[in-house]
Parts: C-alpha cells; structure tokens; sequence
C-alpha cells in the first residue's frame, strides 16, 4: 500500500516537472538581450502587408511622407495610427524574450502556420521583414516573433490594432475642414474676412449658428467606406443638403444623403461615398439657413439719404397743409 502511494506521488512529481518545462517561461543565452522585431530600419519602409487569421488582407503604402490604402481607391490611411505600430516594432522597449522554443511559437500563435497577425514589411518591392503577432499575454501586451530567429516576445500592443480590414486603417478625420475662406449653402453665402464672416450683402450670420457650423465640418469624423450595393444606391439619390466650401486654392463640394437607416457623404475630392454616423451628419444638418444668411447692413450713406429724404417730404408736406 506504501509502495503505491509512494509510485503515486513519484507520478505526480514527473507531471508537475513536465508541465513546468512545457509552460514556464523558456530561458536561454538568446534570451539575455532585447532586439528589435524588424531588422529593417523603420524609415526604409515602404509598405506594410497585413493578414489576419481569418483570410483578411490589408496593404499600407507610403508615398512621399503619407501613407495610403492603394486597396480602398488609395485613401488616405490614419497616419497616427500606422507610425504606432512602426515604433513598437522597429522598437526595443519590449525587454529581453519570453520565449524560444518551438512549441512555444504554437502555444502563442506565433508561427508560420499559426498566428493571429502576420505582418510582412516591404522595401524597395521585396519583403525584408515578416513578423507574426499571437496570443496575449496581458492588458494591452501581445507575443511577437520575426520569422527569422527563435525569440518571441511580449510587445506593448493590441492585436486589434493590426486590423487585416481596410477599413479600419481609414483615417476617420479624411473630410475635416478646419479653415475654410468660403461657406456656400441653401439660401445663404458666407466669406470670411480675417476673423470675421459676412453673408454676400455684407450682413453678419447668427454667432452661435455659424460657430456650430465651423466646429461640426471641423470635427467631421467618417465611419468607413459605403459598401458596393450601398454606393449604387446613394448614386441614385438627390442629396439632402448640398455645401460648397473655398479653402485657398481648392474648392470642395460635400453632399449628404440618407439612406434607409444610413446616413452618407460624398466628397468632391474623393471617388467613394462615406458613411456617417447620425451625431455628426444631424451637426451638419441641424443649422438654420436664415440664421446663417444673417440680415443686411444698410451703409450709413444710405440711412443718411433715407433721413433726408423723409425730412424734405415732412418739410413739403408741413408747407401744403392749410
């Protein structure tokens, strides 16, 4: 019975030491130093591919110094959140590995044939660079490995952050207007002078009417892309309110469009209708066209010749009465 326990317990230790190695933290002579995740040099790159475990691709293209979605009619993509993903992996602040074997690459989804993200950076047209980002190993920390070494590391990112969906690389802030020269709608025309707008007979718009129009074009923000069937559609449309904006050397039609449940935009500068979320398409929507036209000024030669005028006819009509 003693022997028993004893074979037992023996077990039970072997099942403890095995299960340690398999899932403790691996160690190593590779694991005494931090790298960073490319060898590349983050400013050589040039485009950078995106796959995700479910088929989804997304490419990212850097021309001049903006980045573009060539896929998605070459939209601008959300700069800040593209040179995000470059610094943390061009970057060393990671620490040293927590791993380097090659079970350890399957446990944390980190290999060629089983990853969450693949990421491939590109120079010069060829693929200098490939990194695979996996499991997570905490808030806001992601395992890492480049497809060249055994290290694998625990990187300071969120997965969903390397989204394999166009879309959601879209710059959301593609259509703001922060300074525009001139404001043309339905039933009114405003140009700016200086610090100051006038409507087309020098009349002055409502303050807080024109202050809420500024802020709404200022602070448009897009939800994505119209899909396909979305776009034939809103093409048929007459659009629900229709500006024109001057802002220096350019000219900018926006029209707005509601469809069924969806609310819609359709720039001049760009090919593809966008969609809107109901707050920011009602903050455009919702002004009043009067207010904004304002009232007009009479100049004070005009008043003064009005006076005149009604004093010699009071004058007259004094001198006719009996």
């Amino acid at each position: 019975m003693n022997r028993a326990i004893a074979l037992l317990i023996m077990v039970f230790g072997m099942q403890v030491a095995l299960t340690a190695h398999l899932y403790w933290p691996d160690s190593g002579p590779e694991l005494m130093q931090s790298t960073p995740l490319i060898r590349l040099d983050a400013a050589a790159i040039d485009e950078i591919h995106i796959e995700d475990d479910r088929g989804n691709e997304t490419r990212l293209k850097r021309v001049e110094n903006s980045w573009l979605l060539p896929e998605l009619d070459n939209l601008p993509a959300d700069e800040e959140k593209t040179e995000a993903l470059l610094q943390v992996i061009s970057s060393t602040a990671h620490g040293a590995p927590v791993a380097d074997t090659i079970a350890a690459r399957q446990r944390f989804r980190v290999a060629s044939y089983h990853y969450q993200r693949r990421l491939n950076f590109v120079s010069k047209g060829k693929v200098r660079d490939t990194v695979y980002l996996g499991t997570s190993p905490g808030f806001r920390r992601v395992h890492a490995r480049n497809d060249t070494t055994d290290a694998i590391y625990s990187i300071p990112f969120n997965t969903f952050d390397a989204s394999g969906i166009e879309d959601d690389w879209l710059d959301r802030g593609v259509l703001q207007i922060d300074t525009p020269d001139l404001i043309e709608g339905p039933g009114f025309a405003l140009v700016r002078d200086g610090f100051s707008w006038v409507n087309q007979n020098g009349g002055l718009p409502e303050a807080r009417e024109l202050d809420a129009v500024l802020r709404a074009l200022a602070s448009l923000q897009v939800d994505g892309v119209a899909d396909e069937d979305a776009q034939r559609s809103i093409a048929e449309l007459e659009p629900t309110l229709a500006l024109t904006l001057t802002v220096g050397q350019r000219q900018i039609a926006l029209e707005f469009f509601s469809l069924d449940a969806g609310r819609y935009i359709l720039s001049s500068e760009y090919p593809v209708f966008f969609k809107l979320a109901a707050y920011d398409y009602n903050r455009v929507l919702g002004f009043d066209p009067a207010l904004l036209a304002g009232s007009s000024v009479p100049s004070l030669n005009k008043g003064t010749n009005t006076d005149k005028e009604n004093g010699n006819r009071s004058d007259t009509t004094s001198m006719e009465q009996p």
